[in-house]
């Protein structure tokens, strides 16, 4: 039995504003409380994920406190399969010009400082690795998508090659390494980094860290050098405390949507909001939070290395899949839109590192959603719009309605207050010209041309 439209609409508006709030509650957790070891502060700076925008924005705002706090150190924990190139830029800029020693560690174990996270970890003062990480693999990727000319991209990676370059004599680290990551793309582990002098050393915890880097001194952004103090050998407990930094909730949900899976899905459930809200009159909570999901979408996309093939692609699936709807049934054209679909996440970002490439299970998964809204969701609403709020014949055989463009054969008429796909047998209806709709056609209107002495005062015209 079908639920009423309103009680449908307003259930599947409330699963929506559950879902987006369950999100922002798991966005709104509290950070961590800092650890207490000293009169002195090292600030820890959380860096995960994509390098985009957003990360860039929150660790130059994150370093500008630390250093307007006058703390001792800041701790970049990284883990990161790279980003965008200016984003990564903007950061190294402001680490270089930091009046505060920067320290990146690469952890916990399994963490990779990959493609721009390797630039980054050149940029800082010392770095230092936990067991089972890797770092390299820094050849400039196209995040535009699609095949980039051989003369620009030999241009891009010689750029980049002497950019890290300059980072590792400045830093004092393994020059050779650096040039290695970005023109083949070369990428160690822990040991092998220490032993080349790649990074500073082994650490598999803060207590680690902290004892590897006391003693050590650096040149900050002002040009003065400074000495680390942060472990008492003779307590063997640590000389500060660390004040853990995360990113507010707007940062963390702006960062969160440039993982490529949530990407995907957030494209395809806006897409859902708009197309529930245009088929049903009234701009309610679906709209809104599909045209949410949309904004969010397109930002991850213009974030991601994205191939804009896969997003027409998209696009064309969800045409594909509303032609069926309109003829109201599973045929070529719903065959045609699951291919486009699977194509399209195929293509999205293809090109693009492993770590950054679309799983298979996120497009199984899009298939099976986008089916089960338009079988399922679609079907059952567009049914109930075409059922009569009375009982008897059918609601729309017999009324009267207004062409709204010309109908050649087919074309579009107004009547019961709503638009509605209509075909006639005629030879053609004009636009403005009263019809009468004969039969349906799954959900297409039969019409024929309405003659004004047919139906004076008849009590169906209902437009």
């Amino acid at each position: 039995m079908l639920l009423p439209f309103r009680s449908a609409r307003r259930t599947l508006s409330l699963v929506w504003l559950a879902a987006m709030a369950a999100g922002f509650v798991m966005l709104a957790a509290p950070p961590l409380d800092a650890q207490e070891g000293g009169d002195q502060t090292v600030d820890v700076i959380e860096l995960e994920g994509v390098i985009d925008p957003t990360n860039a924005d929150y660790l130059k705002g994150r370093l500008a406190r630390s250093q307007d706090d006058a703390v001792h150190a800041v701790v970049i924990r990284i883990d990161t399969p790279g980003g965008l190139d200016v984003s990564m830029r903007e950061m190294i800029q402001e680490m270089l010009g930091a009046d505060v020693p920067t320290i990146v560690w690469i952890a916990p174990g399994g963490a990779r400082a990959a493609s721009a996270g390797t630039f980054i970890t050149y940029a800082a003062n010392l770095a230092y690795m936990a067991s089972g990480t890797a770092l390299g693999a820094a050849t400039p990727v196209n995040l535009g998508g699609g095949e980039v000319d051989e003369t620009l991209a030999r241009k891009a990676t010689e750029d980049a090659a002497a950019f890290i370059e300059d980072l590792a004599i400045l830093r004092d680290r393994d020059p050779e390494f650096a040039r290695s990551a970005v023109v083949d793309a070369e990428s160690v582990g822990m040991t092998e980094a220490v032993d080349r002098g790649v990074v500073n050393g082994r650490a598999d915890t803060l207590s680690d860290l902290l004892r590897e880097m006391d003693g050590e001194t650096v040149t900050i952004g002002d040009g003065s050098e400074l000495t680390l103090e942060t472990w008492d050998d003779a307590s063997n407990t640590a000389t500060v405390r660390f004040r853990f930094q995360e990113m507010n909730i707007l940062q963390r949900l702006l960062h969160l949507v440039t993982n490529p899976e949530i990407a995907y899905l957030l494209l395809l459930f806006g897409t859902f909001g708009i197309i529930f809200e245009l088929y049903n009159p009234g701009i309610g909570l679906a709209g809104i939070l599909g045209g949410v999901c949309l904004l969010l979408g397109f930002y991850a996309l213009s974030v991601l290395p994205t191939n804009w093939a896969g997003v027409l692609l998209v696009v064309l699936s969800v045409i594909f899949f509303l032609v069926d709807l309109q003829v109201a049934g599973l045929g070529i054209w719903t065959v045609g839109g699951v291919v486009a679909l699977v194509a399209g996440g195929l293509l999205l970002f293809s090109g693009a590192p492993d770590e950054l490439a679309l799983s298979p299970w996120a497009i199984v998964t899009a298939v099976v959603l986008t089916l089960v809204f338009f079988v399922s969701v679609m079907t059952a609403a567009l049914r109930v719009r075409l059922r009569r709020p009375i009982t008897g014949e059918d609601a729309l055989v017999g009324t009267v309605g207004e062409a709204k463009t010309d109908i050649a054969p087919e074309g579009t008429v107004l009547t019961k207050g709503a638009l509605w796909r209509a075909r006639t047998m005629e030879t053609g209806i004009a636009a403005g010209s009263m019809v009468e709709v004969k039969a349906t056609e799954g959900l297409v209107l039969l019409v024929e041309p309405l003659h004004e002495d047919e139906h004076a005062g008849d009590p169906q015209d209902t437009r």
